[in-house]
């Protein structure tokens, strides 16, 4: 019985092992990315164990559209080129142009199956899904949005001493707006409720019940007049800073030089945006103890935040990995199957998912993994005065859905920041006028998309 046990076990190692034994062949792999992100975590966790995979690795920056344009133009001349990418990333700017193109592959060409994503993050699969809900991107972050706030000013202007009682005071818009008046009265307007319009655009145009486009024709849901609505009140009132999004004002409200309540950010925000400009000169390489003595020494704000979920569950960002079709269609066995290993590991190995977890404190999108680290007590973050992130971020996981995201976001929500939130918030138009401003913008960007 015991030599049938050990065969048994050795049979199930071995055949675990097949999809990348590749009986020892080298495999080279062109990976395109725009930051070094995904670089630096294959030589940090994969390539150490996956000696015969080597990789060439191409990097552009998105700005001005550098990544996007040097993908498109390779791939119109000819996507089986040597050059070409056979594994590419994917950001949530543009994420949708290219899973709803004919140039990535169904991953069930590299032998997916659907039982393969039973716990991944819902929000984060859809997003990497075609208009016909065929899988061609995984991620292996999720971006679940929450409210990070200063408890420091909480207590001072709003008499709030817990996370609990703040999230009774942003519950809902209504709550939101009615916390935002209270703060500029007992603060002498001293203190404002948030930075700037782009900080609760996103956890507004999430929640539409319709995207930019369906069927072909322009759709503005109602959930964007009530943002209309909330952030005209908060102009006219004085109720947030007017900065903007990555600019000095917005930063000046993290460091503590200008006194803003809350920030909506995404797992990233907090780790890679808010806690590393939270003292003047920090550097995001910064140890928790060296961070937390420059700002006691200079009067940051490390420690005095906290994390609630706020008004709405939503999602901002993220990253996803799919493949070249015309390379998966090309490829032998062995290509095939380090493609697919590499995709695998990233975004479904459950191992590798809970270390990379435990190593950056990145939220990832498997459930099961996200299960774990909250059973286990979570992550203590002294960021937040020990508060878990983990845990807020997980109510906010699966409450995102990202069935209204379109190929037409990046540019929709440009033309409607530039033609209607900000000149009609500020009274240069009226509302009726914005709109159309807006609709006369679409008509010139998208010929053959229905305006009316």
């Amino acid at each position: 019985m015991k030599k049938v046990l050990s065969l048994v076990l050795a049979c199930m190692l071995l055949v675990a092992a097949l999809p990348f034994a590749m009986a020892e062949e080298e495999v080279t792999l062109n990976v395109w990315s725009f930051t070094n992100e995904f670089q630096g975590m294959i030589e940090k966790y994969f390539a150490p164990t996956h000696p015969n995979i080597k990789f060439n690795f191409t990097l552009y920056p998105t700005d001005g559209g550098e990544y996007t344009s040097h993908v498109d133009t390779l791939m119109a001349a000819d996507a089986n080129a040597e050059d070409a990418p056979d594994v590419f990333t994917l950001e949530a700017a543009f994420v949708k142009k290219y899973v709803n193109s004919d140039w990535t592959a169904d991953l069930k060409d590299l032998g997916f199956e659907d039982a393969d994503f039973a716990t991944c993050i819902p929000a984060m699969l859809q997003i990497g899904q075609n208009p016909d809900g065929v899988q061609k991107g995984l991620a292996w972050q999720s971006t679940p949005g929450a409210l990070m706030y200063r408890a420091d000013l909480a207590e001072k202007y709003l008499g709030v001493t817990t996370p609990e009682e703040f999230q009774e005071k942003v519950a809902d818009w209504d709550a939101f707006l009615e916390t935002a008046e209270e703060l500029k009265e007992a603060s002498e307007g001293a203190c404002k409720m948030f930075c700037a319009t782009g900080d609760i655009w996103n956890a507004y145009q999430y929640n539409r019940s319709q995207g930019w486009v369906v069927d072909g024709k322009l759709v503005i849901d109602d959930v964007l007049y009530d943002f209309l609505d909330l952030v005209k009140t908060a102009e006219e009132e004085d109720l947030y800073a007017k900065g903007m999004a990555w600019q000095e004002t917005w930063f000046a409200g993290m460091n503590g030089t200008n006194e803003i309540m809350c920030y909506l950010l995404p797992t990233w925000g907090l780790h890679y945006t808010l806690k590393p400009n939270c003292v003047p000169g920090a550097d995001g390489s910064m140890s928790d103890e060296e961070l937390q003595k420059l700002s006691d020494e200079n009067g940051g704000t490390f420690g005095l935040w906290r994390m609630v979920a706020g008004p709405v569950g939503y999602s901002w960002g993220g990253t996803w990995v799919a493949a070249n079709a015309a390379k998966v269609a090309t490829a032998d066995d062995a290509k095939k199957a380090a493609i697919k290993e590499l995709i695998r590991y990233f975004t479904l190995d459950e191992d590798f998912l809970y270390t990379y977890a435990k190593d950056s404190g990145d939220f990832v999108s498997n459930n099961t993994v996200v299960d774990r680290i909250i059973a286990e007590g979570g992550t203590p973050n002294p960021f937040l005065g020990g508060q878990d992130h983990y845990s807020i971020f997980a109510q906010a996981a699966n409450l995102a859905d990202a069935s209204t995201m379109t190929d037409y976001d990046e540019t929709m929500n440009k033309l409607w920041d530039d033609n209607v939130t900000q000149p009609y918030i500020k009274g240069e138009v009226d509302l009726d006028t914005a709109i159309q401003n807006f609709k006369d913008q679409v008509k010139a960007q998208f010929d053959g998309l229905i305006v009316e």
